[in-house]
């Protein structure tokens, strides 16, 4: 029986040799996949900037069976895979920018080994909505078995100050895990006010866009004190095996909000007597 199987594929290896460029790639990707699946989890990392989306990503590509992508749509001149080995070529580039739901079903969504349970990515609120990729939410909506990972921030003050940094020194990531000097920045109040409120709004937008899949609301604060009991809620929640999970990135400062805003008490007293004034308690 192994001997007739072995005889099979050989044969369909010296077919290709006979057939077009299409049909070849074709009978490639048949040979390549055998012995994958598509009967897994398939997720999204749902949320916005500095609230910790890297953090998780990290730690659920620290599990042997979850395989977690970048930012895919975060824009259109590179394809941002978040893992190594990916290839970019003109071709796929293409794909990638004008076809973006047959890209996400033959290169995101695609055979894996069957070691793999859970693959997904990281999308926020304020991607993939240029008319060539609009479709990418059309088509994460319409998958029923899709589940959705919502990454939140308790402290939006955090989230802005985070930002402000972030694109001041161009340093988005820590993965050295030693603490970054950061010098204290003035904040403007009109800014934070409207980024609250947008944040807020995208939270509860994007809840009821899936409100037919699959969620579970995972808070930073909470990842961040204790993020091995954290992640066991999602490896349960991806249907995976749980085990102990490490970290890729870390924490870019410690300093307190009233020592890393230079006009704190000022957006202090600004803040008083509103629903934001508790992003100011220490």
């Amino acid at each position: 029986m192994l001997k007739t199987t072995i005889n099979q594929l050989l044969q369909k290896v010296r077919n290709m040799q006979t057939l077009a460029h299409p049909q070849r790639h074709q009978a490639a990707r048949y040979l390549e996949n055998m012995g994958k699946h598509k009967d897994y989890t398939k997720f999204v990392i749902l949320g916005r900037s500095r609230s910790g989306s890297n953090f998780l990503r990290g730690l659920l590509n620290s599990h042997r069976r979850i395989r977690a992508f970048g930012e895919l749509f975060q824009n259109d001149a590179m394809i941002s895979w978040g893992l190594s080995g990916y290839p970019e070529s003109p071709q796929l580039l293409a794909l990638f920018r004008n076809d973006p739901v047959c890209f996400l079903e033959t290169e995101i969504f695609r055979s894996v080994p069957k070691t793999i349970q859970s693959v997904g990515f990281k999308i926020f609120y304020y991607h993939a909505h240029s008319a060539q990729w609009q479709p990418v939410w059309e088509y994460l909506a319409a998958q029923p078995e899709l589940k959705v990972i919502h990454i939140k921030r308790d402290n939006l003050l955090k989230i802005h100050l985070s930002r402000k940094r972030a694109m001041a020194t161009d340093r988005w990531v820590n993965v050295s895990g030693e603490r970054e000097p950061h010098a204290p920045v003035a904040l403007d109040y009109e800014e934070c006010l409207a980024d609250f409120v947008q944040t807020r709004a995208w939270e509860n937008e994007y809840a009821r866009f899936f409100a037919n899949h699959a969620m579970l609301d995972i808070r930073y604060e909470l990842l961040a004190r204790d993020y091995q009991a954290e992640m066991k809620r999602v490896q349960h929640f991806l249907g995976v095996e749980p085990q102990g999970l490490t970290p890729e990135t870390h924490r870019q400062s410690d300093a307190s909000l009233s020592a890393s805003i230079t006009n704190y008490a000022e957006l202090k007293e600004q803040f008083e007597g509103t629903v934001w004034h508790a992003f100011f308690e220490e």
